[in-house]
């Protein structure tokens, strides 16, 4: 007895552009997830401790330093979490036989006449 595919997910290989934007989909969540983590790591730290403190221009300057670490951190990663996203979802996306279906188009409704 076979069980049949309930999770919609595709059974053919997926499209090699498809798999392409994953990857870049992936990276740019890998980047996201290290910028809340920074994000997070400088919120334990106490603010405004210390004879200077760099008020905006600090803030808005250590906003711009996570925000290029978290950009080439995870390029330096053996093991990305963007290869673990790809691996799963792969499989759902739409085969590779297939082309894109549109939806059928369907008649609109006359909208009521108002007096």
């Amino acid at each position: 007895m076979t069980i049949p595919n309930v999770t919609g997910a595709a059974t053919a290989a997926p499209r090699p552009d498809e798999v392409e934007r994953l990857r870049k989909t992936g990276k740019q969540f890998e980047g996201v997830f290290v910028m809340q983590l920074f994000k997070a790591m400088r919120d334990t730290v106490p603010q405004d401790e210390g004879v200077l403190s760099g008020g905006a221009g600090e803030d808005m300057f250590n906003s711009m330093l996570d925000q290029k670490m978290s950009d080439k951190l995870p390029e330096q990663w053996h093991h990305d979490l963007s290869d673990v996203m790809v691996a799963q979802l792969k499989n759902r996306l739409s085969p590779q036989q297939s082309p894109v279906a549109e939806s059928p188009k369907l008649p609109r409704p006359e909208a009521p006449e108002i007096r």
